[in-house]
């Protein structure tokens, strides 16, 4: 099917950011846009894929728009002969171009050969500061509405301190934005297209402009997906297709077709399409951590609740949360889940069981700040695109205070990353769908309106076992976990964790695989008692007492139900938690000034 076959502005299956730059084109003075996001992928439309230079050009052709391409890295074309040619004769009339040169038989020069003078004069000029000229003087001729589209915007017209930008990207902002309020332009019936994949890279005084909307192009949504991989596979099973719908969500057009697509090689034909889910899952995994290098980690849990030891509270409650998911019930899912406590209770290890017992989608949010200038704001904006394409996931960010900690003195990137960060995670359309879990143990230095409900409607505080008993819960898990053969009665075990009051989580799992270590050193088959003995005398827990005391009034400061506490703290009042809290402040400020003399 050819693009002049499809009637492109009335196919029925545009995506949504067309329809809201016809909206907007056509209600308002508004004629120019930013796209930006997903602009580098195939477009599903018309019952075809396009790339998106083709589809603008398609989809702008019936409104007898000039559409004009421009790209610094190979300079200005045209769709066609047709309209290279309607370009060349306007530049003649605007004494941009020799009209002699361009029509040596005049107004009847064929198109032809007036598309190839245009080519020889124009089409390589990939400098900003002449192509933009040439191309305004377009913008600005009578009687000839103009579509431009801008690829890499941001490399015309980059963000950045005036100090910092040379001559001639000062220059070209500065025109794009002219462009905005340019009586001539703006009363032309002309529309500029500003392509870019990170928002933040492109000039502020751009992105920031009242008269210039910007759009994002997201991720293809499960839609798209389907139909896009029911046409590149005609006749695959609809309970495959759905089942590969789901599994390359968060991945391009472009990427899916990558993994999918029939391979022919050395006489041999491969449908990448039957290939085990596994693979297909193992190569989207390569993909997104890929494209986001060094700022997520797709995980795929081999843990669930029956690996970790004790915290029957914790996961109950979470338990409830993943069958409220399951079924749908998105109005009982939390915006967002806080643990807090001391280090070592298992904060981390529980995230990842719950994401497992979900059944969602799990990746951990790493480091996304850089020390160039709009480097953070980009890499988070396309985390963001990548977390809400992938649909249904759980988000873990480990050490949440230092992740999203930051000062001032930075130009003021933490604030804008932390407003963009907190308007993501309080979308009301993401409840149910898109899940944050932090850990943390230090609270107090994350910022309020940070933790509060409709960002992080559940707050669960962690603490070391409270007994020989939890105590024992965890060590038996830890064998199951690392499949250690024992011989240990629940008697003998509890009379050996007796004594180990406060070892947390992290110390009872360092404490066992010791054990273990010593066992297959020895030779032995099964641990007993008095390799679990030998380990706890050899063992030495490296635990700030008074460090450990704050972190646990923190937890319990920070937690949204009395039930979630254990009887220590259970019926503790408010000002009495504050006045603890303050003690415990208080000792630790003293201990650091007196390191300090």
């Amino acid at each position: 099917m050819r693009s002049t076959d499809v009637d492109l502005p009335r196919a029925a299956d545009l995506p949504q950011w067309t329809q809201q730059l016809k909206d907007r084109y056509l209600k308002t003075n508004t004629g120019q846009f930013i796209l930006h996001g997903n602009v580098h992928d195939l477009i599903f439309s018309g019952g075809r894929a396009w790339a998106l230079p083709e589809f603008l050009s398609a989809f702008f052709r019936p409104s007898d728009k000039l559409v004009v391409h421009y790209d610094p890295g190979r300079g200005i074309s045209f769709p066609d002969d047709a309209s290279a040619a309607r370009a060349g004769r306007a530049l003649a009339r605007e004494g941009m171009l020799s009209r002699a040169k361009l029509l040596p038989k005049g107004d009847d020069t064929p198109d032809l050969i007036v598309a190839r003078r245009v080519e020889a004069e124009i089409a390589g000029e990939r400098a900003p500061e002449v192509a933009l000229e040439i191309i305004e003087a377009l913008l600005a001729a009578p009687r000839l509405p103009v579509a431009l589209i801008i690829h890499y915007a941001e490399l015309i017209a980059p963000d950045g301190p005036p100090s910092s930008l040379s001559f001639y990207d000062r220059t070209a902002g500065a025109r794009l934005h002219r462009w905005s309020m340019a009586h001539e332009i703006v009363k032309g019936d002309n529309l500029v297209l500003m392509l870019t994949s990170a928002l933040p890279d492109l000039s502020r005084r751009l992105s920031r402009n009242p008269q210039v909307l910007a759009l994002r192009v997201p991720l293809p949504d499960p839609m798209t997906r389907a139909r896009f991989i029911a046409s590149i596979h005609a006749g695959l099973d609809p309970e495959r297709g759905a089942e590969l719908t789901r599994i390359t969500a968060g991945l391009q057009l472009r990427q899916i077709q990558e993994i999918l697509a029939v391979k022919a090689t050395g006489g041999l034909t491969f449908d990448k399409a039957q290939a085990p889910i596994e693979a297909i899952s193992a190569r989207k995994k390569e993909i997104l951590e890929q494209e986001c290098a060094g700022l997520i980690e797709v995980i795929e849990p081999t843990h669930g609740f029956e690996h970790v030891g004790g915290h029957e509270h914790i996961k109950a409650a979470l338990t409830r949360i993943a069958a409220h998911i399951k079924a749908g019930r998105t109005r009982q899912v939390p915006m967002g889940v806080l643990f807090v406590g001391p280090m070592g209770t298992g904060k981390s290890f529980l995230g990842e069981a719950f994401a497992r017992s979900s059944g969602l989608a799990c990746i951990r949010l790493k480091n996304f700040r850089d020390k160039w200038v709009g480097s953070t704001e980009a890499n988070l904006e396309k985390v963001l695109d990548v977390i809400e394409g992938l649909g249904q996931i759980l988000v873990l960010i480990d050490e949440g205070d230092r992740a999203m900690g930051g000062g001032d003195s930075d130009g003021g990137v933490n604030s804008r990353v932390m407003a963009r960060l907190k308007e993501f995670m309080s979308d009301p359309t993401h409840r149910g769908r898109i899940i944050f879990v932090m850990m943390t143990n230090r609270p107090d230095k994350l910022d309020v309106d940070m933790k509060r409900p409709g960002r992080f409607d559940l707050k669960i505080p962690f603490f070391p076992p409270k007994d020989a008993a939890e105590r024992a819960q965890i060590v038996h898990a830890v064998m199951r976990r690392h499949e250690i053969p024992h011989a240990l009665t629940d008697e003998a075990l509890l009379a050996q964790l007796e004594p180990l009051e406060g070892y947390a989580a992290a110390d009872l799992e360092a404490l066992t695989l010791l054990a273990y270590d010593d066992l297959e050193s020895a030779g032995g088959a099964a641990l007993t008692a008095a390799h679990i003995e030998a380990a706890a005398r050899d063992f030495m827990p490296t635990r700030d007492v008074e460090m450990m005391r704050y972190m646990e009034l923190l937890a319990v400061h920070e937690t949204s139900n009395r039930r979630l506490l254990p009887p220590r703290f259970k019926d503790i009042e408010v000002a009495a938690l504050n006045e603890a809290l303050s003690e415990a402040r208080r000792r630790l400020q003293g201990r650091a000034a007196h390191a300090l003399v």
